[in-house]
């Protein structure tokens, strides 16, 4: 009797495990917010300019169509242009709407698409020259606020509007905002590209002491059709566009910052015998703050190797004391683009270097005393340079090739 009323009471607790089980699994059993594809119109490049006519904003949406876009190799019988897929229709369709607010706009869009604007996937977001003289940060407010758009996608500045930059072709890639986000990724290739996105603008505008720089990408027209080109970098100030660094001048703040991990420096050698390029192939910096009689100074040390690429001279490297004084040019032209950085930033008085954190983080009661006049202590401040350039390899020849064709 009692072994009978066990057994009931062990069935009886092992349905009610398994009641608790079943109405587990129907309450976690698929995505309460989940989003069908059909559904969703995927953002993969957003432009953010003033309107033509009237005040607020005018965005441009990049909106990838998934039934156009084709895997390498399949046969779609997509045409040879690098926007088209199948049947030479486009792979995106873009839309703009306008707004006061960059939110309004967003949801204004919702006036021509019958599908949900969907930023999760967003690579890029282009801000126009105009807008960006204006300020910045009111445009990207919402994108850093609001949860879906993501902080990795790619901020740059558009030389004249930034829908105009959307609707351009992307060379062999389809759509060209993957194609402007693969520029960022792959910058370190020239060095010469400081990459940003929404979480570095957001965490240098945290940091009052350093000034925040953005890409610029402008038009190039060549035989009568234009693409876009990565040229020059902005400075700003607070979040407002102010001025600019050319290719030169980029590469030597990303010197300073410690951002060049490759691309390629050309020394003219003396008595114009011929210019050698040298590949980058590793580099880093130090910045060391000192205050000297009450003079705030900063020390950069610079330590860079590179292997010998080619040239165009008939000198020959191979020696201990040719390739040292080579090393010693190589030295002089880092130098240089830092000074050329270094000096335009302090026209502007905008420390873009980080010089004021590095002062923050090693005296809190110096900094405290020196920042609300930075800016124009940075302007006159001394920075002293030590730069040690390397040449770790010559190739597979140790002499020039000119000499070896001539034996």
């Amino acid at each position: 009797m009692i072994k009978v009323k066990f057994k009931k009471q062990k069935l009886f607790l092992r349905v009610i495990e398994l009641g608790i089980i079943i109405l587990i699994l129907l309450l976690l059993s698929g995505c309460w917010d989940r989003r069908e594809l059909e559904n969703l119109a995927i953002v993969s490049g957003l432009g953010i300019d003033d309107p033509e006519q009237g005040e607020g904003y005018q965005l441009s949406f990049q909106i990838v169509k998934p039934a156009e876009v084709r895997a390498p190799g399949s046969s779609s019988g997509e045409s040879g242009s690098g926007s088209s897929g199948s049947s030479g229709s486009k792979t995106v369709w873009l839309l703009r709407s306008k707004g006061t607010t960059v939110f309004d706009a967003i949801r204004n869009a919702h006036f021509q698409s019958n599908r949900r604007i969907f930023l999760s996937h967003n690579q890029v977001v282009i801000i126009g020259k105009k807008v960006a003289e204006e300020g910045i940060l009111p445009v990207v407010d919402v994108l850093i606020r609001d949860p879906e758009p993501r902080l990795q996608q790619w901020l740059l500045i558009a030389q004249q509007q930034a829908g105009e930059i959307l609707k351009l072709q992307a060379g062999v890639e389809k759509i060209s905002a993957n194609a402007i986000a693969e520029l960022m990724e792959n910058y370190y290739l020239t060095s010469k590209i400081k990459a940003t996105n929404l979480h570095d603008f957001a965490d240098g505008l945290v940091k009052k002491s350093t000034s925040n720089t953005l890409p610029i990408i402008g038009i190039k027209e060549e035989n009568g059709e234009k693409s876009f080109i990565l040229e020059e970098t902005g400075i700003l100030k607070e979040d407002r566009l102010v001025g600019y660094l050319d290719k030169k001048e980029t590469r030597g703040l990303l010197w300073v910052l410690g951002k060049v991990k490759s691309g390629i420096i050309v020394v003219d050698l003396p008595d114009n015998k011929g210019k050698v390029s040298l590949e980058i192939m590793n580099a880093k910096s130090k910045v060391i703050p000192e205050v000297e009689d009450g003079k705030i100074k900063i020390k950069v040390e610079i330590t860079e190797e590179a292997n010998l690429g080619g040239e165009t001279s008939f000198e020959d490297f191979s020696s201990p004391e040719a390739l040292s004084r080579l090393e010693k040019l190589q030295a002089k032209v880092i130098e240089e683009e830092i000074k050329a950085a270094l000096n335009k930033a302090k026209t502007y008085q905008l420390d873009i270097f980080g010089f004021g954190e590095s002062i923050h983080r090693k005296d809190h009661k110096l900094w405290n005393a020196i920042e609300e006049n930075w800016g124009e202590i940075f302007s006159q401040m001394e920075v002293e340079m030590k730069v040690k350039a390397v040449i770790r390899r010559m190739g597979l020849i140790t002499k020039p090739t000119i000499i070896s064709q001539n034996k």
